[in-house]
């Protein structure tokens, strides 16, 4: 029988990205499901001749054909392929520059993943969305990626990711993707208002819940309540309820607690913090409910995260050993 360690292990895939850089795009055309894994990478898809249906932290998504879909760093996620067809992959680790403060709140606001719409994103902003896109892809590929095969051609990215990217490539493209980053968090509110079925909300409200999605992300640490996140919000409790949840797609406390995961997932990055001292710093009332959700939400315990994230980032590289280290 496999150990809990082991299973934990098996979830995490370890990205094979291009040579010298932190980057991996490719076309994938395979009619396969990909079963529940996570990495540090964010992963961005985005289907162009078939659908796809993604689990993310038991939130799921159906990515129509020119939908995009962004899934933050360190989320499990589950991808089911219900029909062949090509779907575009861009994959990039952050976590050499998770000390911008404000990537960090990104994240947390698009947690755990940001679901662009074609049906129903305003064009203008689709528009500027697909140009951060098609240029990175321009960077990377050396021209835009062929979405079909021709007829003789092998189906393998092997050869582009064994492909030197040109001088300062790299940078070009880290550039880009914190624009498409910021772009996307500042118009949130527009994303998340065609993320939902159930579009009911005025536009005063959406700009209300923008403004307690970022209250949330600053103060999640603290003992905040539905009722008192109601009454910032100037809404009943009850219709408060309602619509925040048409607009996240999940529940209040659903959303206050990925906030809590995300920020946990970042601390477990320092060798001196107990798993008691992240629960609370998290704001989870006990280290037993910390675990218990960070398992549910995640697949595993923190301590096994912090293993298996070490083996990638080991401490000799790590800001919060090093410093630790040079303290007289």
């Amino acid at each position: 029988m496999r150990s809990d360690l082991d299973l934990a292990a098996s979830a995490k895939e370890n990205i094979q990205h291009k040579i010298g850089t932190n980057l991996r795009m490719f076309i994938n055309r395979l009619h396969t499901d990909f079963p529940p894994h996570w990495h540090t990478d964010i992963e961005i898809i985005w289907p162009k001749e078939a659908p796809y249906r993604v689990v993310c932290s038991n939130q799921t998504y159906d990515v129509e054909i020119d939908d995009i879909l962004l899934i933050c760093p360190a989320v499990l996620h589950e991808i089911f392929s219900p029909t062949p067809g090509s779907r575009i992959y861009i994959q990039a680790d952050f976590s050499g520059i998770v000390s911008l403060k404000e990537i960090d709140k990104a994240f947390r606001l698009m947690s755990p993943a940001l679901h662009i719409k074609k049906k129903t994103c305003p064009p203008e902003i689709y528009e500027q969305v697909c140009n951060y896109l098609n240029s990175i892809m321009e960077l990377y590929f050396g021209s835009a990626p062929p979405i079909h095969i021709r007829e003789g051609e092998v189906d393998d990215d092997s050869v582009v990711a064994f492909t030197e990217l040109a001088p300062f490539g790299e940078l070009e493209i880290y550039s880009i993707l914190l624009q498409f980053i910021a772009f996307c968090s500042k118009n949130i509110d527009i994303f998340r208002g065609t993320d939902s079925v159930l579009v009911s909300s005025t536009y005063k409200n959406t700009i209300s819940l923008s403004n307690v999605c970022t209250y949330i992300s600053e103060h999640f640490a603290e003992n905040i309540s539905l009722e008192s996140i109601a009454t910032y919000a100037g809404f009943s409790k009850y219709h408060f309820e309602r619509i925040f949840s048409e607009y996240a797609g999940m529940t209040f406390y659903q959303y206050l607690q990925q906030m809590r995961i995300n920020y946990a997932q970042t601390l477990l990055s320092n060798p001196e913090l107990s798993i008691t001292d992240i629960s609370f710093q998290s704001g989870f009332a006990s280290s037993t409910a910390f675990t218990r959700a960070f398992k549910k939400s995640t697949g595993y315990p923190p301590s096994q995260f912090r293993m298996l994230n070490e083996a990638k980032h080991p401490l000799s590289a790590n800001p919060f050993f090093a410093k630790a280290n040079n303290e007289p």
